[in-house]
Formats: structure tokens, C-alpha cells, sequence
């Protein structure tokens, strides 16, 4: 089911989201009818909103509408918000009246088990842009995910993902992280990428593992020498990840330390 304001029904074709990109979303596990990390999704969309000059949004009413989509099991759910019909143009109408627009759909499954499978990584050939204006938002241009994930390779399950000046920004679907020890790492979002809500909880939480958390810009061969690697976003939580022709010790996921946070995010709210 698609709700367009509510309605299932159609976007119009002159909607900015839809001809400019403008807009913002945020995807959501959906399990037993109850948005999981719920305030982190509308703190990060409200934040988005207020970036870009839109007006609030009535959570109630579209915790309403991801209730009607997906009432029951485990789906994953979408909200997308843009800046509604306009005129010609890029400069955005006085009067914005807002298209919201909740969906759901199968989870594309990846073992979250007790011994779930390390996603193997490549490294992208495609870079990120810097753009401070939109960093950490997860705004609909989504074109530059489209390119990266175009360049994979056979046998990837992801790929760890550098800015034009070779920093590490992320994963190409989630925010990327490192282990040193009992010290976890993870590029800022100041200048590229996106703000996950599993990266905000791990920040939020990380602590009550044992763990001391750490924003840290780092060019690739910092990699190198790590305990760990993971991903994190809101299908897989957070994962193991292995790159690719790499001499990462091999750690068995009972035995790393990172299990106690992940199966802690998994049982949040």
C-alpha cells in the first residue's frame, strides 16, 4: 500500500520531490505495527525540515499512516516528504504545501542471528561530494548512492565509500564503523553522508556496552589496522563487515565484543 497524503493515490507530475529531488525521507523497520527508534527518525526528519525551509510535519499522523501501510509482522516502511507542487524553477514557492507520501514493503533479507555473515566490501571507484549544505540529511537526491552502488563489483555486499579529498565518509547504505580495541570510530557527517539513526543510538548508547565512541575524519589506509568493521542502518542494525583482500583478523561474531551493542540495538525501541 502507497499513501499520498493519506489517500492512495498518485504523485502529481509537477512535484518537486519528484522533478528536483527536493524533499527528504526516512526508512523504517516496521515490526508488529510499531516503528522501531521512532523519535530518532523524527528528530533527524525534523531537523532535515528545518534545514531546508519546510514546514513541521504532524508525527502523530504519520505514525497513523505507517500503522495503516504496515499493520502487522516485519515490513519496512518509507516516508517521503517533499516540497509539494510548484511553479517552473528551482526557487521554492512562498506557500509550500507538503506531500507526504508512507509506503511499505518486504524486508530484503540479511542474517541478523546469532552468527550473521560479514557483508564483504569493495572500495568505491565513485566519490562523494562534500556539500556542507546538505551533509547528514537524508534528502531524496539519492543519484550519488545510484552511481556508487552501480559500481560494485561481483561478490560485493557493500563498499566502504571515500569524499573527493580521500577521506572515508561511509558504507554505500549505512553508516560505516571501526573497532580499535573497546574504542569505536566513525567518519563525521558534517561535510558528506547521512546522520543513520543507528549511528545516533550508538552514540547515545554505546557506553552502557563498554564502549567509547569517536568521530573521526581518516583517510582509507587507517583501515588497516583495525579489530573490526561494521555497517549500520535501520534493516541490518548493526553488522559485521569484512573488506575484501584484507588482512583483518578474522573474529568469530560470538567472540567480538561489538555483538553485546548490536544485539542491544536490536532489542531497542
Amino acid at each position: 500500500m502507497i499513501l499520498v497524503n493519506g489517500v492512495e493515490s498518485c504523485v502529481p507530475g509537477d512535484d518537486r520531490g519528484l522533478l528536483l529531488g527536493d524533499g527528504l525521507f526516512e526508512t523504517i523497520m516496521m515490526e508488529g505495527g510499531q516503528p522501531r527508534l521512532w523519535p530518532y527518525h523524527v528528530a533527524r526528519l525534523e531537523r532535515g525540515l528545518k534545514r531546508l525551509g519546510f514546514p513541521r510535519v504532524d508525527a502523530a499522523l504519520l505514525r497513523e499512516e505507517l500503522q495503516q501501510v504496515a499493520p502487522e509482522g516485519q515490513r519496512m516502511a518509507r516516508i517521503t516528504v517533499t516540497r509539494g507542487q510548484g511553479p517552473r524553477g528551482y526557487a521554492p514557492p512562498e506557500n509550500v504545501e507538503m506531500t507526504r507520501i508512507v509506503s511499505a514493503g518486504p524486508v530484503l533479507r540479511q542474517s541478523r542471528g546469532a552468527e550473521p555473515k560479514p557483508l564483504r566490501m569493495g572500495w568505491s571507484r565513485v566519490a562523494m561530494a562534500i556539500q556542507p549544505a546538505l551533509a547528514g540529511l537524508k534528502h531524496t537526491s539519492r543519484l550519488e548512492q545510484v552511481v556508487i552502488r552501480q559500481s560494485w563489483e561481483a561478490g560485493w555486499d557493500e563498499a566502504v565509500v571515500c569524499d573527493t579529498q580521500g577521506r572515508l565518509v561511509s558504507a554505500t547504505q549505512g553508516n560505516l564503523w571501526w573497532r580499535q580495541g573497546m574504542d569505536l570510530f566513525t567518519p563525521p557527517v558534517d561535510e558528506a553522508g547521512i546522520a543513520g539513526t543507528r549511528r545516533a543510538w550508538i552514540f547515545a548508547h554505546a557506553a552502557s556496552c563498554g564502549f567509547a565512541v569517536h568521530e573521526q575524519s581518516v583517510e582509507p589506509q587507517a583501515l588497516d589496522q583495525v579489530d573490526g568493521l561494521y555497517v549500520s542502518n535501520a534493516r541490518l542494525g548493526l553488522h559485521p563487515a569484512r573488506l575484501i583482500e584484507t588482512d583483518m583478523p578474522d573474529t568469530a561474531w560470538q567472540d567480538d565484543p561489538v555483538r553485546v551493542l548490536s544485539m542491544a540495538l536490536h532489542e531497542a525501541d
